[in-house]
């Protein structure tokens, strides 16, 4: 974890904490699948209008910064001067966030001000005072923003931590160090951050009130959130360190990367973890992995057939046993569990029959993968960001699919600066990479196909006009059943332009103790701190029964075994 600051925050670790010690307009119902938005810091969800180029919010009444210094000790009433405050900071230039994707283009005036903070001294914020067009307060509780076209979606932007409220306060006084000083209004405060080590959160007696109705116990359905008093976050850089932990009963909850994956390769736990109530969540992550041509080069962007045979010849069962089974197969970019994913389409191009990828490729002018012109066999690079053992096996794998094909592969293995400073300039052929949804809406997915983001999230270059019309036509549309099958005909039109390689959905292996309640796994569960409970009589009973475990005893239904 870098930074608990929304206006920086953008590795998935910051994020997922910022839900714990900020609060945000609106948060993700925690039980509710498909996702659904619902009030957070609002008395209601926000009220659109007609053309959904306008939302009115109202500020719940029970709202506090929690008590700080800054404050004089106290805590101080939120209003709607402080949610403008905490948007315009991600806007503002001379912060240079990461996050303001979120906003550019899409909030009226807001574009305006980014280019007017550049001129600004550093610290001042008398900018702030003047405001924008596309937000205008009404009173201290209620305001309305406006959006420069209509937009069903800018509400889940609201949801994201990265638009936690913050108070103008104590960024001024904090400065610098409120990245590792958070004074926000979620359900905890920050007591302790020892880098490497641990974090420590304590219940915030300003937090909201608010009850947990889905609550195991009735006793937990009764008390104002958060049920916790106190979470302490072990930051285990060794994962096996972690496993054993857990093991141990140390930690309540732990999950399992790519270096333990093989615990539970087969989905299903060793009986002496069973007996102790251990439970295995296998659950898809909101993000698709795939390979990318870039549409730039001048073989792979203008011959759909060779792209085609390319598809064909990789192999996602192998993928997905060298993931550990870590991997669903994909057949588009949208993951499951979201409208537009749809489990009875199979993309042909990703079938893995080779025979047809020869004759393609013949067809593409490459028999056997000799270029007739030259009587040389194709060579392509491919780029991935990392160097790790995992990135070097994968290497390997797409050399031999593709050498059956009679193609030659480079693997290069780049870090992060090189392989995007790369990917800029166009320098790669084939790249491996993923993207994690922001919100579960397709629309964030297919905006990765979009001529319009081409230098931005459009990695390959892709450019459609008949995809960028049908990416047009959804953009203003809310979620119905004539969207749905908008985004199905898109993917099923993303296939036949073999765009990307699909490798697949990762999945996650994660476990909790039983005496860790109210744990449910959610892509968006920013504000699921608030909801964990501890049964401490069950705890107690459990751990009197624990014995050590060895590792012939580790052996999951898939007869995979811990590593020695």
């Amino acid at each position: 974890m870098r930074t608990l600051d929304p206006v920086f925050a953008d590795d998935l670790a910051s994020r997922n904490l910022l839900g714990a010690v900020y609060d945000t307009l609106l948060e993700y119902d925690y039980d509710a699948r498909p996702y659904k938005l619902k009030p957070g810091m609002l008395k209601s969800m926000p009220r659109p209008s007609e053309d959904f180029k306008s939302y009115f919010f109202e500020l719940r009444d029970d709202l506090f910064f929690a008590a700080d210094p800054v404050f004089g000790g106290r805590q101080r009433k939120i209003t709607s001067q402080d949610v403008l405050f905490s948007i315009l900071r991600i806007a503002d230039a001379r912060n240079h966030s990461p996050l303001f994707w979120l906003f550019r283009g899409r909030v009226a005036g807001i574009d305006v001000f980014h280019r007017a903070s550049r001129a600004e001294k550093k610290g001042e914020l008398r900018l702030y005072d003047r405001g924008i067009t596309g937000f205008v307060i009404h009173t201290e509780k209620t305001f309305t923003i406006r959006l420069t076209r209509p937009d069903p979606r800018f509400l889940y932007t609201l949801a994201m931590p990265n638009c936690g409220i913050v108070s103008r306060e104590a960024v001024v006084h904090y400065g610098e160090s409120f990245a590792r000083h958070p004074v926000g209004s979620g359900p905890f405060i920050l007591k302790e951050w020892i880098n490497d080590c641990r974090i420590v959160l304590e219940r915030n007696p300003a937090f909201r009130q608010e009850y947990y109705a889905g609550a195991a116990s009735a006793e937990d359905r009764t008390r104002p959130l958060p049920l916790a008093d106190k979470i302490i976050i072990k930051l285990v850089k060794q994962s096996m360190t972690g496993w054993m932990l857990f093991l141990q009963g140390h930690l309540d909850y732990q999950a399992l990367d790519k270096d333990n994956a093989d615990l539970a390769g087969g989905g299903e736990l060793p009986p002496v973890l069973v007996k102790r109530g251990i439970r295995l969540w296998r659950v898809p992550e909101f993000e698709i992995r795939y390979t990318g041509f870039n549409f730039s080069d001048p073989l792979l962007g203008k011959n759909l057939k060779l792209r085609q045979a390319m598809s064909l010849a990789f192999d996602s069962a192998r993928r997905i046993e060298h993931a550990g089974n870590q991997l669903l197969a994909a057949s588009g970019p949208v993951p499951p569990g979201v409208a537009g994913y749809d489990e009875k389409f199979r993309n042909p191009w990703m079938a893995h029959d080779l025979e047809k990828a020869k004759q393609l490729l013949a067809e593409a002018g490459y028999p056997g993968g000799i270029d007739p012109r030259t009587g040389k066999r194709l060579a392509f690079t491919f780029d991935q960001t990392g160097n790790t053992s995992s990135h070097r096996q994968v290497g390997e794998l797409t050399q031999a699919e593709f050498a059956a094909l009679g193609i030659e592969i480079k693997p290069i293995l780049n870090n992060n600066p090189r392989f995007y400073e790369k990917l800029r300039q166009n320098k790669m052929q084939l790249f491996r990479l993923s993207w994690i949804g922001d919100y579960p809406d397709a629309e964030n997915f297919f905006q990765l196909f979009y001529s319009g983001n081409i230098g931005g999230c459009n990695r390959t270059g892709f450019s459609d006009p008949v995809f960028d019309r049908m990416y047009e036509e959804i953009l203003g549309m809310s979620d119905t059943p004539e969207r749905t099958e908008k985004y199905r005909r898109m993917v099923r039109y993303l296939a036949g332009h073999c765009v990307w390689i699909y490798e697949g959905f990762p999945v996650s292996y994660q476990l909790n103790h039983a005496w860790l309640e109210n744990f449910t796994p959610h892509d968006f569960g920013f504000a699921r701190w608030k909801y964990l409970s501890v049964n401490t009589r069950l705890r107690e009973r459990l751990k009197k029964s624990f014995r050590p475990v060895g590792l012939s005893e580790l052996n999951f239904g898939g007869g995979n075994q811990t590593k020695k």
